[in-house]
């Protein structure tokens, strides 16, 4: 999270336009999603729940989530493109002696990762900041799960789950387990409505409309606003990220997903691997950009 910080300040402070990668941040149904709720298709918005989740059992070997296959001829002493700098690579990690497990499959170990947080949970905290209105931060984070099937040398969970509260008065819910591949719907939640992100559930995948569907007690209201029960929204062609990246640095306007944004949506992952390390709830403290262990006192 300080990194995320750090990055954000470097590029205000250097004057230069940082478009930071997330898998469909460019993608038009957030862009829709946004200006359904700025319009008041679904009242006031006060879930967003979303899922990652995948199972590579049968498809590598060992099973298990990061199990890269490992370069038996890479190492200290190969030669070439199989040499490893090691101590490079530790960077200011602890100085453990060459393993390859750790080299091709860092993503199992706190060290160089936070595990499906880090690794997937962004893909989706990233475009839902955009679909926020530019996004904020949270007060109250906590991660839970753990490792129940992939029993191996992986210190990082294999079932995690997010949860995250925020000031404005809407709350974030993220499930991910990289043992089972089934998703659950990608929602966005209003006191009168829903947004169907994506309907096989996949949050990040990309779509060809999202649906509104008003609550029982706002149907009528909104088949009168409407002229129907239910409004598909299709999308519609947008400049990829990587072009809207480099038309921003000639005209210099911000890009899709800048460094501030992005600082917003890495808060919450940081705090909920940090949450589920510590066994606590964590807070956050917005005006100092900190973590803290209790609720910030009002006033």
């Amino acid at each position: 999270m300080t990194n995320s910080k750090e990055v954000y300040e470097v590029s205000v402070k250097t004057k230069r336009i940082l478009q930071i990668g997330s898998q469909t941040t460019s993608s038009d149904q957030w862009w829709k999603a946004r200006k359904a709720i700025q319009d008041g298709m679904i009242g006031k918005m006060i879930l967003s729940q979303d899922s990652y989740h995948r199972n590579w059992n049968g498809v590598q070997n060992p099973p298990g989530e990061w199990n890269r296959p490992i370069d038996a001829e890479a190492g200290l002493e190969g030669k070439g493109e199989n040499f490893v700098d090691w101590k490079m690579w530790l960077g200011q990690t602890s100085n453990l002696p060459w393993s390859p497990d750790r080299f091709f499959r860092f993503r199992k170990y706190w060290e160089y990762s936070g595990g499906i947080a880090t690794d997937l949970f962004y893909h989706v905290m990233a475009p839902l900041n955009l679909v926020w209105g530019g996004g904020e931060f949270p007060y109250r984070v906590a991660g839970t799960g753990g490792t129940y099937i992939f029993k191996d040398e992986r210190e990082v969970p294999d079932t995690f789950m997010l949860v995250a509260d925020y000031p404005r008065g809407h709350s974030v819910v993220l499930s991910s387990s990289m043992a089972n591949s089934r998703h659950i719907p990608g929602l966005i939640r209003g006191y009168e409505g829903t947004i169907m992100m994506v309907e096989h559930g996949m949050f990040e995948g990309r779509t060809d409309y999202i649906t509104v569907t008003p609550e029982r007690h706002a149907a009528e209201a909104f088949a009168k606003k409407y002229g129907s029960s239910e409004v598909q929204i299709k999308m519609e062609q947008r400049p990829s990220h990587y072009l809207n990246f480099v038309e921003c640095t000639r005209s210099r306007e911000k890009p899709v997903l800048d460094g501030f944004i992005a600082h917003k949506a890495m808060v919450p992952i940081a705090m909920a691997v940090e949450s589920y390390r510590s066994g606590q709830m964590l807070y956050f403290d917005e005006q100092k950009q900190t973590v803290i262990s209790s609720p910030l006192k009002k006033g």
